[in-house]
């Protein structure tokens, strides 16, 4: 070996000792930033997860609740992170708080077809739209309605211009329901291919929320039929024209600790004029809730309605489907069962509609 190749040999070498700290040094810069990204989102999902533990009475804090299935996810994140860490009492944590996150979630879901009790083959096909008052087209919207065949339609957000837009759809039905001519904000409307008895329509005893429907004549049964549209779940009570600080509150009558919000106030109205109702009814719309909220949960107690059936990510419908809410629903009681409950494709909504199978049990 000569001189050259003896400079050239002690090069190389040096070169690989200094790159070897420099190449640790990044490394050890990479496991310190996903240690410590790990951890900010363990401690984030945790905060979340007492919150919803605390059941908070602001409507800014209790609208977390809603997001118990996106924070699920976060925690599952964070549990990936600690598991490539090697942080095993982090993945604990991580594994634990996403399993308390997505308990709330699940419903015991029934089987349509193996229902206890249910009289008949023959379903009530019922389906529920958030049209969105603002929708830049509305083609797609009408023809899925068409192609349907849905039995009952439930229309929430219907403006002047959807009307004109719906026409043939509302033409197909040779029964309606709507408020248009008493309340100029109606924006709600049933339509129905069975006969409809004893309609309503308007605002519940002159407040909030709207309802729309009646008795549905079906096949020798009378089933009561209503579709609604809640309030969102950060509007104040306080900030409705409708707010009496003198006067009871209806949110009471849920006889449960619910928010400080506009959309408790609806719900407790809401459950109350149902229990004045008949005992066979489906009640179906944008509540603006997720099924395992607070006022959700509340309501159903209250009212006897249930969605075992399930639910579906419904909004915004722009999203994929692990960043949607659940927010619109087909409740049933007494003698009316949800059998089978599904999200339809997409339309010019940014709610997807959902369609509902409504059998009967003796």
């Amino acid at each position: 070996m000569g001189w050259a190749d003896i400079c050239t040999w002690s090069t190389k070498r040096l070169s690989r000792v200094e790159a070897t700290p420099s190449l640790s040094r990044r490394r050890a810069v990479r496991r310190a930033a996903l240690a410590w990204a790990s951890g900010l989102l363990l401690g984030f999902v945790l905060a979340c997860q007492a919150t919803i533990w605390l059941e908070p009475a602001t409507p800014e804090l209790a609208v977390v609740e809603q997001l118990a299935l996106q924070l699920s996810a976060c925690a599952m994140l964070s549990a990936m992170l600690a598991l490539l860490l090697r942080r095993w009492l982090r993945l604990a944590a991580s594994l634990a708080l996403a399993a308390t996150l997505a308990a709330p979630t699940v419903n015991q879901a029934i089987d349509a077809g193996g229902a206890p009790g249910l009289s008949g083959a023959t379903t009530l096909k019922v389906l529920s739209v958030n049209l969105w008052h603002i929708a830049p087209r509305r083609a797609a919207t009408v023809a899925a309605l068409i192609d349907s065949s849905a039995d009952v339609i439930g229309l929430v957000e219907m403006t002047a211009e959807w009307r004109r837009s719906l026409q043939p759809v509302i033409d197909r039905y040779p029964y309606r329901v709507d408020c248009f001519a008493q309340e100029p904000d109606c924006e709600t409307m049933l339509l129905s291919n069975w006969p409809i008895e004893r309609p309503i329509a308007g605002r519940i005893w002159k407040s909030n929320p709207i309802v729309a429907g009646g008795d549905i004549l079906w096949q020798d049964r009378r089933l009561t039929i209503l579709v609604t549209h809640l309030t969102r779940p950060l509007v104040r009570k306080e900030e409705s024209r409708w707010y009496d600080a003198a006067a009871a509150d209806p949110a009471d009558y849920l006889e449960a600790s619910v928010p400080f919000n506009r959309q408790a106030t609806q719900a407790g109205r809401l459950a109350r004029f149902l229990n004045g109702q008949a005992p066979d009814l489906v009640l179906l719309g944008d509540m603006n809730a997720v099924p395992w909220s607070r006022v959700q949960r509340a309501f159903r107690a209250r009212t006897g309605l249930d969605n075992r059936a399930g639910w579906a990510a419904t909004w915004p419908a722009q999203l994929p489907w692990p960043l949607r809410l659940p927010l619109d629903h087909v409740l049933a009681r007494g003698r009316a069962v949800v059998s089978g409950f599904a999200a339809g494709t997409r339309i010019d909504s940014d709610h997807l509609p959902v369609l509902a199978e409504i059998g009967w049990r003796e």
